[in-house]
């Protein structure tokens, strides 16, 4: 049903977040001892893998994708069943997530510290601050408008 649900491999996903990082790929082959085609080749694949994996899963939660870059592993949609904006995110540690915009009263839901953890290390892959008393519902508003500035997307969509 869903025969491009891959991930990338853990050599792919550290060349796609040292690219994703701005690391020059003639660094990257030094560094991990391969050649250069062999990082723009792995960087093509763990692009693709993480493009199937936020297509695949937009359409398992019936969410319509209106901005995707594989290459930073972001997307934005909108769920008509919750009527909200959606984001996906792909990290190697933290793999595929889904996020429905809303608001909550954190202090009440028992993911609240699961939420949190996963939202501070995005924030921290993608060399963003936050501060510490932010509850996980404003901490995803405030990331996702950031990586959506980084992107040079229109965050009114």
């Amino acid at each position: 049903m869903y025969p491009n649900f891959r991930y990338p491999t853990k050599q792919q996903s550290i060349i796609w977040m040292k690219r994703r990082q701005q690391i020059p790929p003639s660094i990257i082959a030094e560094e991990l001892k391969v050649s250069r085609p062999f990082v723009s080749q792995a960087q093509r694949i763990a692009e693709q893998r993480i493009k199937n994996l936020l297509l695949t899963a937009a359409q398992m939660n019936r969410i319509q994708i209106d901005n995707i870059s594989p290459k930073y592993g972001f997307a934005v949609g909108y769920s008509p069943a919750s009527g909200s904006k959606t984001y996906f995110t792909y990290s190697p540690e933290f793999r595929v997530q889904v996020w429905f915009d809303h608001e909550g009263d954190c202090r009440k839901c028992e993911l609240a510290s699961e939420c949190d953890k996963i939202l501070r290390g995005l924030a921290v892959e993608w060399g963003l601050s936050l501060p510490r008393d932010m509850l996980p519902t404003e901490v995803a508003k405030t990331l996702f408008d950031r990586i959506m500035g980084v992107l040079g997307w229109d965050q009114a969509k």
